[in-house]
């Protein structure tokens, strides 16, 4: 494991959101938080999102449409338990008005729940198995 995925291990043991560090465990890493929550808010399979670069914290990832191969790519860091992310090009989804992403792990790090906040509107929750985003 290089110093930057052990960096990111110790920062989500350190800050679980559910005051239990025996339920945080065993943890998922920083690009998986990444593939899940881009597919949660893309409404896309977490398989089909690809980490293709990883620079100052901030993972660069695409997807490609099967149907003609058309690639999006997006940006995605995580602080604390919040997900932040950004099209490519495009600007930080990090203000006020913005809908806010959070993660945690659920059921002794067996599942990662993704957690919509909707600025105007209801709450949303989506539960990857941990094999759908490793």
């Amino acid at each position: 494991m290089n110093r930057s995925k052990t960096f990111g291990a110790v920062l989500l043991a350190a800050l679980p959101t559910t005051g239990s560090l025996v339920a945080a465990a065993p943890l998922f890493e920083p690009e998986a938080i990444c593939r899940a929550a881009i597919a949660s808010i893309k409404d896309r399979d977490p398989k089909l999102i690809k980490v293709a670069l990883i620079r100052d914290g901030v993972f660069f990832l695409t997807y490609a449409r099967p149907i003609d191969s058309f690639v999006w790519t997006y940006r995605c860091r995580i602080e604390g338990s919040r997900v932040i992310w950004a099209d490519e090009p495009g600007r930080w989804r990090n203000e006020p008005k913005d809908d806010r992403i959070s993660f945690e792990a659920i059921d002794a790090g067996a599942h990662l729940q993704i957690i919509v906040t909707r600025r105007n509107g209801p709450t949303s929750k989506q539960v990857f198995d941990r094999e759908k985003v490793l």
